[in-house]
């Protein structure tokens, strides 16, 4: 049984809260947050409240700390937990907010063997991990180009964290908050290419204490060029909007993976004309036994098979899915429980390709959006292995 302390008593800690209480392998044991009204709601009858995260590891002998603090308040609760001995801990995204942050995290998990996880969530989704499982497996051919969005509905910055959210929001932007997500799929969709040049903007017309929105191109070092952009000023029906698509040699692949207004849930890869039917199949039967349950979709008049209308000479084989594209927030953090448990990383019960996030996952991320923030300022390219 694992024994388990929580650092911050937010929105985030509350899901942590309520998922590892549900873990039949897991006791939650402390909760720490400056705000003791705050901790001590989350902690209830069951579990002690602490002010500050030194008091938790000074009073609790904890096996696991996840700290789900703002995000520029990263560091200080992690270097805690690792200088205190606490040999697993999972931390909120992204890594850190600043470069300076992030290498001491990196550096002091590298020296103390913490066994460390970033709770980068959306690569749980099922159709997350069909994206990642077509680009790498070659169905599309090499990358060409890829076009993603993450939006926030305007109430995220303005009202989400109710009379803290002007500071919550001003502390973070949707560099951090948002295209940190972003970065990290795509690090995971395309590696092992990664981010070798940065070009972005950014607008602050509407909030003032943040940017309303940052929009960049990344090079990756296979030649892919792919466009990310992310705002919080939308005025939309949703809270939340995030789709995506990505232009191959040989195929295309769409994947409207938090549909918005007049689009539904859906995932689309038209494959490379290379891909026998036999094959198709094979792929079809690895990507349910991972979770997405997509259907074959041909033109060349199989047996058995549904043909779609028309389009034979454009459509040769595809993949489709008009499943869930979000998956459980907290599914991540249950793999990496299953990994502690195991000693292994990928634990067995994880079906994506690769293994679970790291520290070093999370530096590579951290310094992509780190590159973005600064070409926005500079008005010009930065490589994120520039930073210093």
């Amino acid at each position: 049984m694992l024994k388990a302390g929580i650092v911050g008593a937010g929105i985030l800690g509350g899901a942590h809260a309520e998922n590892l209480r549900a873990h039949p392998q897991v006791e939650l044991v402390a909760v720490a947050d400056p705000r003791m009204e705050a901790a001590q709601r989350l902690a209830g009858s069951d579990v002690r409240a602490y002010r500050s995260v030194e008091e938790m590891l000074g009073a609790e002998s904890l096996d696991l700390v996840v700290v789900a603090t703002p995000d520029p308040f990263h560091r200080e609760p992690t270097l805690a937990a690792i200088a205190a001995g606490v040999p697993y801990i999972i931390q909120e995204k992204p890594l850190a907010t600043t470069l300076s942050d992030a290498l001491a995290i990196y550096e002091a998990v590298e020296r103390a063997g913490t066994g460390f996880y970033v709770n980068y969530a959306n690569r749980t989704a099922p159709l997350d991990i069909a994206t990642a499982y077509v680009i790498r497996q070659g169905l599309l051919g090499p990358i060409v180009y890829g076009d993603v969005r993450l939006d926030d509905n305007i109430s995220v910055p303005t009202r989400l964290w109710g009379t803290r959210s002007r500071d919550w929001a001003g502390g973070s932007s949707t560099a951090h908050f948002l295209l940190s997500h972003v970065v990290d799929l795509l690090h995971w969709y395309l590696y092992p290419a990664t981010v070798s040049e940065v070009y972005a903007i950014k607008q602050q017309m509407v909030l003032g204490y943040t940017p309303d929105l940052y929009d960049a191109f990344l090079t990756f070092t296979n030649g892919a060029q792919i466009r990310v952009k992310a705002e919080w000023i939308r005025h939309m029906d949703e809270l939340v909007e995030f789709g995506m698509s990505f232009s191959g040699a040989q195929g295309t692949l769409v994947y409207n993976k938090l549909p918005g207004f007049g689009t539904r849930t859906s995932w689309r890869a038209n494959l490379s004309p290379e891909v026998a039917i036999d094959s198709l199949l094979q792929h079809q039967q690895a990507l349910r036994s991972a979770g997405a349950l997509t259907r074959a979709i041909v033109d060349r008049g199989a047996p058995g098979l549904q043909r779609s209308p028309g389009a034979e000479e454009l459509l040769p084989v595809a993949l489709e899915s008009l499943d869930h594209g979000i998956g459980k927030p907290m599914a991540l953090v249950d793999h990496v429980i299953d990994a502690i448990l195991e000693g292994s990383n990928p634990p067995h019960s994880w079906g994506g390709p690769g293994s679970l996030p790291t520290h070093v996952d999370g530096l590579a991320q951290t310094q992509v959006v780190l590159a973005i923030v600064a070409s926005a300022e500079k008005h010009h390219p930065v490589r994120p292995d520039s930073l210093a």
